[in-house]
């Protein structure tokens, strides 16, 4: 075929180079070099994930090396077929590329690196890939990708693909195509569940199609997706479809000049039959597929980076004068902002980011994700709890099924909220250990409505309490009154796990008994308070459960006599009924990375008899609920407990910084927030392969607004006691509250506040237990004085 021309500078559209360019440091998390260690490729594609809370992709390389786990997943899509339980399910993906010149493939397992990095621009949500190989033969190829999933619209991506041949001429052939040959990983090494089957392949000369079908829920997944040459316009080339079994592939060929670089584009459309009827699903994707490619790239990328921008003006937080703390915050922030989900939906304890966990739904999500969504996307959070009212049916069905009435929430929940805990975990030393936290970590029931309780606290959203929080609330309150047991003048809990699982079949656990009691409580003054202003919305939801004053008035005397372990002279709550006749030891030893050691003589398997718990248990419970606890407590459970806490949890390296700053153990608590904020960035658990620590993201964001900002909300007054790290100058947050917003700067010698409303309102604010009355719209400077 005849060679067009091409001058040595491609020029690429401009909406691409505003892709292209990339944001200031401060926003980019950089990866450089190449390591082929499996580990290694892995916590790469972790770190670098992007998507929009809906499809949400791995950072993995476009060739795939040896060792990858690329993987896309979608929000919701959920299937067992050979496993254990249903797991999130690993959709095709349409990011793969591979460039071959003479038979030979560019890979960074087969080619010399002689530049690589990975760029993840969290500003844009785009990630950035350029890579210089020399494959063995010699020959140098510069390969540039940048790709991203539209944040203002979810069923859409776009990759971009610039090939230059450095210093040789000749064929190059670029493959892409739709992969669906994918796996989830089972539990054994190299173990694998395949969840899906081909349903359907079509190709044309612009387009390629692909369908497939979850083997059990028998879920439709489509994509469509164009694959052309977009740089040299009206360049020669020879395109052939291929399809390689599950496989679908277009083969671009071009005869490529040395130093001539060649533009690739690429747009995908995917679609579930949860959003299409699957007859209709080919003919919708490929519209709107040809839909895209009319209106043109340009648009849509302008789109998703004023998305993106709106976003951020919402939920950055800026730390001035400690440029470590300030990266790590925002990638945890990017990463709570590519996982809201945009319609009734909850997130998993790893995000969208892999099958770890299975995908699925834990307390995680309730006390340490839904805050960030409440205080920053209220729309957001609502489409969370919504999630937890759509499974109460399955919540019913698990208590029915433990010999319970009401709603008994699952510890890990999935598509219908029927519990899916495994029973078993298999050890490759052959023993079979039966996992307890299905049927005795119950406190989820609680976390839930904790959550219910700060959406309506923080947003006053009555239409959802009335519409579906009040039902939630009494279920759940029916089924912690068939749960208690009477025990003389007290109610006990008997035989559960609270949030430290080293300790199994513990009854009067701290946490689990205080959040109870709170709960049942708060269901009595909810029924009470609707009772005296909406008796009509009461009555019908009370008619729709069959819930009458006597049993509220169980659930008042339950609460107010729920029993607690507490000792007035040494001011400690017992962790739960036994625990201070355990053995005791304390954390004296640490490893290189400072992560706690064992004491001698204690393993896994003999910790339950000793008073060396996993994470924050009686802590968590002074954390959730601060005002009902004095300095003099949380100070006293601080000192006894850190010391005894593994720490073997990513959830407790938050706790533990929030409630330093608490109690005063400022060095700590700082200590442990760069634990936390650092968790995925730096791999401290050794797992991030595995995929991202939603609890740590969200539990990172809480301790900069609820620690160091002090911010908190008691009543309808704000609540500030604020303290900044020497190092930092200053620390900036903004969140929502009932309509308004509240912006704070904390500085070393002032704070300065404005709470932006509508119209004019004034409220109480408590700053160091001093109470200003504050007016919206207008900013004032107060005075920071910490003790």
């Amino acid at each position: 075929m005849e060679q067009g021309s091409l001058s040595n500078k491609t020029k690429v559209p401009a909406a691409i180079e505003q892709l292209l360019s990339l944001s200031s440091d401060e926003w980019l998390l950089r990866r450089k070099g190449f390591r082929k260690s499996e580990k290694s490729i892995q916590v790469n594609e972790s770190l670098l994930t992007i998507g929009n809370g809906y499809l949400n992709m791995r950072g993995s390389l476009e060739e795939l090396p040896p060792g990858h786990y690329g993987g896309m997943y979608i929000s919701g899509i959920y299937d067992k077929s050979e496993a254990a339980v249903e797991e999130l399910v690993k959709c095709p993906m349409w990011t793969d590329v591979s460039v071959w010149v003479e038979g030979h493939k560019f890979c960074l397992s087969t080619c010399k690196a002689l530049f690589h990095e990975q760029i993840l621009d969290m500003r844009k949500g785009v990630l950035h890939r350029r890579t210089t190989y020399r494959n063995p033969h010699g020959k140098i190829l510069t390969f540039e990708t940048a790709r991203l999933v539209f944040m203002h619209d979810e069923n859409l991506g776009y990759m971009l693909v610039k090939i230059t041949p450095m210093n040789f001429s000749g064929p190059i052939r670029v493959f892409t195509g739709l992969n669906g040959e994918v796996y989830n990983r089972g539990y054994f090494p190299h173990e694998t569940v395949k969840h899906l089957h081909l349903e359907r392949v079509e190709r044309g000369k612009t387009f390629m199609y692909l369908e497939m079908k979850t083997r059990e829920q028998g879920i439709r997944i489509a994509e469509a997706a164009s694959w052309k040459l977009e740089s040299p316009r009206n360049y020669h080339h020879r395109v052939e479809p291929r399809i390689y079994g599950e496989k679908f592939t277009n083969e671009i060929t071009i005869d490529a000049e040395k130093g001539n670089t060649y533009v690739f584009e690429k747009l995908a459309v995917v679609l579930t039959c949860q959003a299409a009827e699957a007859c209709t699903m080919f003919k919708r994707s490929i519209c709107r597929l040809k839909h895209c490619i009319r209106s043109g790239v340009r648009e849509q990328i302008q789109l998703h980076l004023e998305a993106w921008e709106r976003k951020w003006q919402h939920a950055d937080i800026v730390i001035q004068g400690d440029e470590k703390a300030q990266h790590a915050l925002r990638y945890n922030i990017y990463q709570l902002l590519i996982n809201g989900p945009k319609k009734p939906a909850s997130i998993g304890a790893k995000f969208l980011s892999s099958e770890g966990y299975l995908g699925h739904i834990f307390w995680d999500t309730e006390i340490f994700i839904l805050p960030f969504f409440i205080y920053n996307f209220p729309e957001t959070a609502r489409n969370m709890l919504l999630y937890r009212y759509n499974t109460l049916e399955g919540a019913k069905k698990n208590a029915e099924n433990n010999g319970y009435s009401g709603a008994k929430y699952a510890w890990e929940s999935a598509t219908t909220g029927e519990d899916v805990t495994p029973r078993f975990a298999t050890k490759l030393e052959r023993n079979i250990r039966l996992i307890y936290t299905g049927m005795e970590e119950d406190h989820i029931v609680s976390d839930v409505i904790y959550g219910v309780e700060k959406y309506f606290r923080v947003t006053g959203d009555e239409q959802f309490l009335i519409d579906h929080g009040l039902e939630m609330v009494f279920l759940t309150a029916r089924f912690w009154a068939s749960r208690v047991e009477k025990n003389g003048s007290c109610y006990e809990i008997r035989c559960v796990i609270g949030p430290d699982e080293f300790h199994e079949h513990v009854s009067n656990n701290a946490y689990t008994n205080f959040i109870v009691r709170w709960h049942l409580k708060l269901a009595y003054l909810l029924y009470s308070y609707m009772q005296k202003n909406n008796a009509a919305n009461l009555e019908e939801v009370a008619g729709k459960i069959g819930l009458h004053q006597a049993e509220i008035d169980t659930w008042l005397d339950i609460s107010c006599n729920m029993k607690l372990n507490y000792d007035p002279e040494t001011k400690l709550y017992e962790q739960f009924d036994g625990y201070f006749s355990l053995k005791d030891y304390v954390i004296e030893a640490f490893d290189r990375k400072n992560h706690p050691l064992l004491p001698r003589g204690v393993n896994f398997r003999n910790i339950h008899l000793t008073r060396l718990i996993k994470q924050a248990d009686v802590l968590a419970m002074m954390l959730l609920f601060p005002h009902a606890f004095s300095d003099e407590d949380k100070l006293a459970n601080f000192d006894f407990y850190e010391q005894r806490t593994a720490h073997k949890s990513s959830l407790s390296h938050c706790m533990h910084a929030m409630m330093g700053l608490a109690v005063g153990r400022r060095s700590k608590a700082y200590s442990y927030f760069m634990k936390t904020s650092l968790l995925d960035l730096e791999n401290i658990h050794e797992n991030t392969a595995l995929g991202i620590h939603a609890a740590a993201v969200g539990g990172t964001w809480q301790t900069v607004v609820y620690g160091f900002g002090g911010f908190s909300i008691k009543s309808d007054r704000l609540v500030l006691k604020p303290w900044l790290p020497k190092k930092w100058e200053s620390l900036s947050f903004r969140v929502h509250w009932k309509k308004r917003t509240v912006d704070v700067t904390i500085y070393h010698d002032r704070i300065s506040i404005l709470v932006t409303s509508d119209s004019e309102h004034s409220f109480p604010l408590s700053l160091y237990r001093k109470t200003y009355n504050l007016v919206s719209n207008k900013r004032y400077e107060l005075p920071y004085c910490v003790g």
